[in-house]
């Protein structure tokens, strides 16, 4: 008896290990999953909650086709919580100077299947005077922020 009891005991930890094992892949398999919802993330879930003031001319320079290297090195990283692979979006918090008050805006980049630029958009409209969106030819037209679910 006291063997099958200690034989019960190491495949009950096995068992509990295999599991723990396996809720950790699917978490990080989770973690990995790129956001492919176009809504605004709120203020509050920022990783750069201060936001920043852009280099206005590099931010013009954004452009469909841009890999986010190059992204990346004209407005840096984004300022969300952004997953690790396959990410199809990033969003920003920046700040502009208008006459003597500050204008927040938040600035979206969507990445198509390769990586590239496929299209930038604002949170604010009022904000496409620092900077027009922009979008790919051939691209989806829809801008709402709100991602269309198939009937």
């Amino acid at each position: 008896m006291v063997i099958h009891t200690g034989l019960l005991t190491k495949m009950k930890a096995q068992s509990l290990c295999a599991l723990l094992c396996a809720l950790a892949c699917a978490i990080g398999l989770g973690a990995c999953a790129g956001p492919t919802d176009t809504a605004f993330p709120d203020l509050q879930s920022a990783t750069t909650p201060d936001g920043t003031f852009p280099n206005a001319d590099n931010l013009r320079m954004i452009e469909p086709g841009m890999t986010k290297r190059q992204v990346d090195d004209l407005i840096g990283p984004p300022h969300f919580r952004e997953s690790v692979f396959r990410v199809r979006v990033w969003n920003y918090l920046f700040h502009f100077r208008d006459s003597e008050k500050t204008v927040t805006c938040r600035y979206q980049i969507q990445y198509d299947d390769h990586s590239r630029v496929s299209r930038t958009r604002w949170s604010e409209p009022q904000c496409e005077r620092f900077a027009p969106a922009k979008i790919a030819s051939g691209a989806d037209t829809d801008t709402s922020g709100a991602k269309e679910k198939s009937p």
